[in-house]
């Protein structure tokens, strides 16, 4: 709609081409500009605060959201890992015929050999929140603060239980640990490792912080009462599920779901060294090859031990998951022993119990330990805008990486 503006009254007696009336004209669109160009500019303002806003709130609500996911999944390991100590401490009498995976769990539940990355915390945002002064004037909303607050407060108590409450502290200390695997042959062979977790069940401390898991699941069970909470903060600023889930996806890579024609090629783990490397090869047929390479050493001999597992079978893409059918009967295991040095009686004595333990390693802890449970894997992917970088996520795994060979693209 046009506007149209009267010419004040002396204005308008004036001449057509008198000094004033142009001098109001100038005046009068002038003022006009002006109105139009900071009303502009704080409607923008305000739509960019907004934006700001909202941002800012899904960057704290998915934060606490993935802490609380942590905090599920560290019930979840306290709960399987209780389960499989009372189970070897009950079959103590024939640990020879229990997998060495449950072996290998409970060592590392009462020791500190590993942790899963996956249990660990991030804290990062947390830091942000609390730092920056721009953080509370931009969510401004009183409530929400007065959660988050709080949320970070019981998450840092609970932070501070595990590394000072006496129920969370490892049975075996870090000299212990350090003689069961640096001063002994404790570790060394699988029946000394059968061994060693027969002993530690046997020792009462270690009975003990089996008997107290209970105590710790409850430390993190106070925390999960902040699910509620972050409902109501999803309500507060008016998020939804459908907002945090597009939040989440966001990356600066620009990715979307392999179709089968990406795949076709022949792909490198990124997480390769010059001891270990994996590669596939998926043909137009549908039938693929995995390589992998390994290298072993070992204080009876110099040099390395050159392993090679080659194994193939059927792939297709259901969905967004990569499907894989391993055929065990196209295994084929080559070991390469011209790399290393050692003595007549080194070659006689010892490398033979070497030959084993890696075999062992290979068949039932790497790889093959995985695929031999089923025969079949499946990884949801993703690929970046070029068709070059290749991500697969297998369940409650770590993504990894892969990497289009130059000369198959």
């Amino acid at each position: 709609m046009n506007a149209k503006f009267r010419m004040p009254k002396f204005g308008r007696n004036a001449k057509a081409g008198s000094v004033v009336k142009e001098l109001l004209l100038t005046i009068i669109a002038t003022t006009i500009s002006i109105v139009l160009t900071f009303g502009t500019a704080s409607w923008l303002e305000k739509k960019e605060d907004e934006k700001a806003r909202r941002l800012l709130a899904m960057t704290i609500i998915s934060d606490i959201d993935q802490s609380l996911e942590v905090v599920k999944n560290r019930m979840k390991y306290e709960d399987e890992c209780r389960g499989i100590s009372y189970y070897l401490m009950w079959n103590m009498h024939r640990l020879d015929q229990i997998g060495s995976d449950s072996i290998m769990a409970f060592l590392y539940y009462v020791t500190n050999f590993g942790y899963p990355r996956e249990l660990e915390m991030e804290t990062s945002n947390e830091h942000i929140f609390a730092s920056s002064q721009d953080t509370w004037r931009t969510l401004s909303d009183k409530k929400f603060l007065s959660n988050v607050q709080n949320f970070y407060n019981a998450r840092s108590l609970m932070e501070r239980q595990r590394k000072e409450n006496v129920f969370f502290h490892k049975p075996i200390s870090e000299e212990e640990e350090y003689s069961l695997i640096m001063e002994s042959d404790d570790m060394k062979s699988d029946e000394a490792i059968r061994a060693t977790c027969r002993r530690l069940l046997q020792i009462p401390r270690v009975q003990n912080y089996i008997g107290w898991s209970g105590q710790r699941s409850s430390v993190y069970y106070d925390l999960l009462q902040y699910i509620n909470v972050n409902e109501e903060n999803k309500f507060l600023m008016g998020i939804t599920e459908k907002e945090l889930e597009e939040f989440r996806r966001q990356s600066l890579m620009v990715v979307r779901r392999a179709k089968e024609a990406d795949l076709v090629g022949t792909w490198d783990a990124v997480l390769t060294s010059g001891d270990d490397h994996t590669e596939y090869t998926f043909r137009k047929d549908h039938t693929f090859t995995t390589l992998q390479t390994q290298k072993w050493t070992h204080y009876c001999y110099r040099g390395k031990i050159a392993t090679q597992i080659t194994l193939s079978g059927h792939w297709e893409i259901v969905g967004d998951t990569l499907v894989r059918t391993f055929d065990m009967q196209t295994l084929k295991i080559d070991s390469d022993e011209s790399g290393i040095t050692c003595t007549k009686d080194e070659r006689e004595n010892q490398l033979p119990e070497v030959r084993r333990l890696i075999m062992e390693t290979l068949k039932e802890r790497g790889f093959l330990g995985r695929v031999n449970s089923n025969n079949r894997m499946a990884h949801a992917t993703n690929l970046d805008r070029t068709g070059t970088r290749l991500e697969l996520t297998e369940t409650d795994k770590m993504p990894v990486h892969y990497q289009r060979r130059i000369e198959n693209r």
